[in-house]
């Protein structure tokens, strides 16, 4: 626990010197964040190949359209973590997104391994931009549902950002239907949303009782001030 403080401490301290976030830093932080994370997730992916996998649709989900244009809504959360780079309070925030973000993946990886899931996708025929972005998702083998990261980290920015928006509704908006999006270009069940959204929450709020515990109140006031 001792080195796991230091370690988030000289992050955090490095991406916001003298208790203000310097934005390139940012950049820089969560660019390894997201690269760790395509890094680890492709592992799993590949590695879930052949193995016995569930399928969890509800009733009524397999007979819900495929619109290929919904993959326009889908892209959004490819770049909701440029919202944390600009709209990102301060270090507390940080550390708690960041501690978030590691609780989040060890749940939902643990889930893709005791628990694997696949989606059978259909045919695609690419004579539009929107099958031709969709072709290229779909080059990712159709493990790794239950959780949707997808939906997951979008709502951990959300959590990290939401006061710090100018329109938070619209934010909150957007990421709804980016989330439901999902279901419309085949990439998830309902469940998975259900579950990254459930995931997302639980670990916002756990990190944030971590931050407590590890990062002294007088500290945590003074971030607050600045």
């Amino acid at each position: 626990m001792t080195r796991f403080r230091a370690l988030l401490a000289a992050l955090t301290y490095w991406a916001a010197p003298a208790g203000r976030l310097k934005r390139s830093r940012l950049v820089v932080a969560l660019a390894l964040a997201y690269g760790f994370f395509i890094a680890s997730y492709l592992t799993i992916n590949f590695y879930s190949i052949g193995r016995e996998a569930r399928e969890l649709y509800l009733p009524w989900e397999a007979n819900l359209p495929f619109i290929p244009e919904f993959e326009f809504l889908y892209l959004l959360g490819y770049l909701f973590p440029l919202v944390a780079v600009f709209r990102l309070p301060g270090p507390r925030e940080l550390r708690q997104l960041l501690l978030a973000f590691l609780i989040t993946l060890a749940v939902a990886y643990a889930s893709y391994l005791l628990f694997p899931v696949y989606l059978e996708r259909p045919t695609l025929e690419v004579n539009s931009l929107a099958t031709f972005l969709l072709s290229l998702e779909y080059k990712d083998p159709s493990y790794n549902h239950f959780p949707s990261l997808h939906a997951a980290t979008s709502w951990l920015i959300y959590l990290s950002c939401r006061r710090n928006v100018k329109y938070p509704r619209a934010f909150l908006a957007l990421l709804v239907a980016m989330s439901l999006s999902t279901l419309f270009i085949k990439q998830h069940y309902l469940v998975d949303i259900i579950y990254g959204f459930a995931l997302a929450l639980g670990a916002w709020l756990v990190a944030g009782l971590i931050d407590a515990r590890l990062v002294p109140l007088s500290r945590r006031t003074g971030e607050a001030r600045k």
